[in-house]
């Protein structure tokens, strides 16, 4: 083989190798960010490293509940987020995040499915962009991860406005408020989100979830009079007593709320009030899906 042969045959294969590494490099993109457009919008699976998991607490010590081991890696290194962009999103305007966490033994897939999260989202017709972290995974578990330091949520929300950014889904300095809400053990993480996140809080929506943490609920509500807390709580899921006491605080404080049995509820109820307490005869799963109420209390905020 004459030199010019050889030179342009090594030039060849250096080419194909840079051309295999940039299709890998692509699908591997692809793969932190799957984009999926349905006839109500558009959806996308992101990864971010600041995102409640891997942790190193779960790291160093795996969780243990009932005789059981929980470890890090079937359950707490799973960094992915789940985003949706309804149609009628308009990036002109003021919007919110609206962030929804799950509860034990549940992940972004199934509580999606069972609590019809996004038709519901969906149907409240809110210029908003729905984000869903991953939490501890099929665990029985609250623990928020590094979400429970400061910065971390911070640097989190920043990776999903950036790739929004440049999905061109967003505009810069276009204003944007925070709804954070969650079922059950998503309290914790919720609770944590209000001593840390640098966004105003515009919501909180906690579906059978005030299991603990009702000073930090309380310190946020009474330093941010903007922000509107909606608590539904049931006789038989473990909320009953701590909803009841933080009414009894709030009495003693002197504090306007509104309590209520759900069914009684109207949506003139939901948008006239900022402190609502709604006591539910239907059980622990069935408060967020049932007569809509995700959709219900994000409606309420418009």
């Amino acid at each position: 083989m004459s030199s010019k042969k050889s030179t342009n045959f090594n030039y060849n294969l250096l080419t194909m190798k840079q051309s295999f590494c940039l299709l890998l490099l692509a699908i591997c993109f692809a793969a932190s960010a799957q984009q999926n457009i349905t006839e109500q919008g558009k959806s996308y699976k992101i990864t971010s490293k600041y995102n409640m998991f891997p942790d190193s607490v779960r790291n160093a010590s795996p969780r243990i509940y009932d005789g059981k081991t929980y470890t890090a890696k079937e359950h707490y290194s799973d960094s992915s987020a789940y985003i949706f962009v309804p149609d009628y999103f308009d990036k002109t305007k003021a919007f919110q995040f609206v962030l929804w966490f799950h509860g034990w033994g549940n992940n972004i897939d199934t509580a999606l499915a069972q609590y019809k999260l996004q038709q519901q989202f969906y149907d409240a017709h809110l210029n908003a962009i729905f984000v869903f972290p991953e939490g501890p995974k099929n665990a029985p578990d609250s623990y928020a991860g590094k979400f429970e330091k400061a910065d971390s949520f911070n640097h989190f929300l920043n990776d999903v406005y950036r790739f929004l950014l440049k999905e061109k889904i967003l505009r810069t300095h276009v204003p944007y408020e925070l709804i954070l809400a969650g079922h059950s053990g998503a309290y914790r993480a919720i609770a944590y989100l209000l001593l840390h996140a640098s966004t105003a809080c515009k919501g909180i929506f906690l579906f059978d979830a005030l299991y603990a943490e009702q000073e930090k609920f309380a310190m946020h509500l009474q330093q941010h009079p903007n922000t509107k807390l909606i608590n539904i709580f049931t006789d038989e899921g473990g909320t009953y007593q701590n909803s009841k006491g933080l009414i009894t605080d709030m009495n003693a404080w002197k504090w306007n709320y509104l309590e209520k049995e759900e069914d009684d509820c109207t949506a003139t109820d939901l948008k006239n009030n900022r402190i609502i307490f709604l006591h539910s005869k239907k059980k622990h799963n069935d408060v967020i899906a049932n007569q809509n109420n995700f959709q219900r209390f994000l409606a309420s905020m418009k």
